[in-house]
């Protein structure tokens, strides 16, 4: 009895790590927010690629600006952009996922 809750318990934590990195945020990027765009400027960045409606904007703890709102064409968007640069890194458009997959800019030592 003993071993099958056990085994129970090993099995619950698996499953509870894979939902949390399922979950997690991408790492968009190293650098520091003193050399992110401004908020402001993302937002424009934002509309000039057409996404409307932003029902969410935010920092993530994980270094992306993401934004919850729809493409010009209506479609539902979940998407992280870099905030450097004001890529999009990671996007999720009516559930088709796509993902630059590159790494973020490491800094160099000086």
């Amino acid at each position: 009895m003993k071993n099958l809750i056990l085994s129970s318990l090993a099995v619950a934590a698996i499953f509870s790590v894979g939902a949390t990195a399922a979950n997690a945020s991408p790492k968009c990027t190293t650098e520091p927010q003193d050399k992110w765009l401004s908020e402001d400027v993302m937002k424009e960045k934002i509309a000039e690629m057409g996404y409307t409606n932003i029902k969410v904007f935010k920092k993530t703890m994980s270094g992306c600006y993401e934004i919850y709102g729809y493409t010009a064409d209506g479609k539902k968007a979940e998407v992280y952009f870099n905030p450097v640069d004001g890529s999009v890194f990671e996007k999720n458009i009516d559930g088709e996922y796509t993902s630059t997959k590159s790494k973020p800019e490491e800094k160099e030592d000086d």
